[in-house]
């Protein structure tokens, strides 16, 4: 049987082997801290060590260790069975570089007389994004080989007028000026007098889809941070909100949107979208709207259970007794929410990075493509990424809305209405565009839906995402200002609606 690593399929597996390494840089730090903290604040220590047995931190301390072992395998794999398809260490050469100096420049002296001065650079050309030559006298320059865009492309020689700089710039399709692993210049003065050649040059990382593992890593530490924060900052918030988010996972519908959404994105795989090569952009688009649903589904279900029928049986009530106050409680049930759509969105949302980076390399195999680089793998997962995060940010907006309608109805009308709020809130912007010019009351009506409804086509760029088009950060920052925005309306609601709730 021939080795994971040695066959083509190992092309897909380093971007999901970066988020691995950044699940496992985690857990090394989260063990770290928590270490410094018993030494620190023993009470504190024990606190999150208690936190591991509730509904949150546990079940991704389990998700974050199944990455890291992933990690592990794949490196060990690629120990035993070695490919050229994926130059490790040209990876780890890139998450150095992105922490090194970029710029560096080197005065020389070339002797006159007409003889040739071997310059070597400390400088790999793969990492070249910016070379200039400046020299104070004539100079004929040397490279290792015909540099694209200049009149003399058949010789590699440059000559170098006084105090004129010549500058190559890495672009799309740009001839590097050096070959092989080593940059070497070759100048010769013909003049006679010593002439001064000044180099500068500017270097990147050879592979930037390294910034995978950091990014993995500074998303992941900064949730253990904030939960940590939240969970020793409001106790008594964060003990309603573990007990929700265990409840929640210990509901049938949690279990079965996890395994069947997992289930359907592995099959995506394999699904013939007969699109004529374009598979992966479907597995996307399919893949982004399948998790938000089931996320959705499992939100609003856990509102429903959590609140409404806490409150038909009266455990609200026994929950109240306690020194604890209904915004509180409000509070901590809208956090539980959040938690159990960051589950949903980490399991899912890994799963659908992982297929998507392998339909890349199935979709070439089933159209007789040339097999493709890993950074086309990652440039497709990283697309994927913007597109949860957005999804995300609704389903905690609904989360809101939800939580609001379960504060006085049931668990069916809590459903009914929540999906016809996400259904509308997709068609406001049609809504509106159509009372454009018609009757009053149609216009009014339409304005009604656009001032009660939340405008939920901020959150669907699907179509971009399948496009290929960048999404901003700016847009990201705005999109996350409004749920904000929202979800505390919602949550005002929420504790008007809950505040002269009868428990009894």
């Amino acid at each position: 049987m021939t080795p994971l690593f040695a066959n083509r399929w190992f092309v897909a597996l380093p971007p999901i082997w970066l988020v691995g390494a950044g699940a496992l840089a985690t857990l090394v730090a989260a063990v770290a801290c928590w270490g410094l903290l018993a030494v620190v604040r023993p009470r504190a220590a024990a606190e999150l060590r208690v936190a591991l047995r509730d509904g949150f931190l546990g079940p991704l301390g389990w998700l974050l260790g199944a990455a890291a072992a992933v990690c592990v395998a794949l490196t060990l794999a690629n120990l035993v069975t070695p490919t050229p398809a994926v130059p490790i260490g040209g990876i780890w050469r890139s998450l150095v570089r992105m922490t090194s100096a970029s710029d560096a420049a080197l005065r020389v002296s070339v002797p006159p007389g007409g003889q040739v001065l071997d310059i070597p650079l400390d400088l790999r050309p793969q990492e070249l994004a910016q070379l200039e030559l400046v020299a104070d006298a004539p100079l004929v320059v040397r490279t290792q080989q015909p540099l694209a865009g200049f009149a003399f492309q058949k010789s590699t020689d440059l000559d170098l007028a006084p105090a004129e700089p010549w500058t190559w710039l890495r672009t799309e399709g740009a001839t590097n000026p050096f070959l092989g692993q080593q940059a070497l210049l070759q100048a010769t003065n013909a003049g006679a007098t010593p002439a001064a050649l000044t180099i500068r040059w500017r270097l990147v990382p050879e592979f930037p889809h390294a910034a995978i593992l950091p990014w993995s890593f500074a998303v992941l530490s900064a949730l253990l941070a904030a939960y940590a924060a939240f969970r020793l900052g409001s106790r008594r918030v964060a003990a309603v909100a573990a007990a929700t988010t265990k409840e929640a996972i210990g509901q049938p519908v949690f279990a079965t949107a996890i395994v069947a959404g997992i289930v359907l994105l592995v099959a995506f795989i394999v699904i013939p979208y007969n699109t004529f090569g374009e598979d992966v952009k479907m597995l996307k688009d399919s893949g982004l709207t399948l998790v938000k649903v089931l996320a959705l589904v499992v939100v609003t279900w856990t509102a429903s259970v959590a609140v409404a029928d806490e409150i038909e049986g009266r455990t609200a009530l026994t929950v109240l007794s306690k020194p604890l106050r209904r915004w509180q409680f409000v509070l901590g049930k809208f956090a539980g929410l959040v938690l159990v759509a960051m589950l949903v969105f980490l399991v899912l949302g890994g799963v659908l990075m992982a297929t998507t980076s392998l339909k890349v390399v199935y979709d070439a195999r089933e159209n007789a493509k040339v097999d493709p680089l890993w950074r086309e793998c990652a440039e497709e997962m990283v697309t994927v990424v913007p597109g949860l995060a957005l999804a995300l940010l609704e389903t905690i907006l609904m989360a809101a809305v939800s939580l609001a309608v379960s504060t006085r109805l049931g668990m069916v009308p809590n459903l009914i209405i929540c999906f016809a709020v996400y259904a509308l809130g997709h068609l406001v912007p049609l809504i509106v565009q159509s009372s454009v010019g018609r009757f009053a009351l149609v216009r009014f009506t339409g304005r009604l839906f656009a001032t009660l409804l939340p405008v939920l086509d901020h959150f669907t760029i699907e179509a971009a995402i399948v496009g290929g088009v960048a999404i901003p950060w700016s847009y990201l920052a705005w999109a996350a200002l409004y749920a904000a925005l929202y979800s505390a309306v919602a949550l005002l609601v929420a504790l008007v609606l809950f505040q002269d709730r009868d428990l009894a």
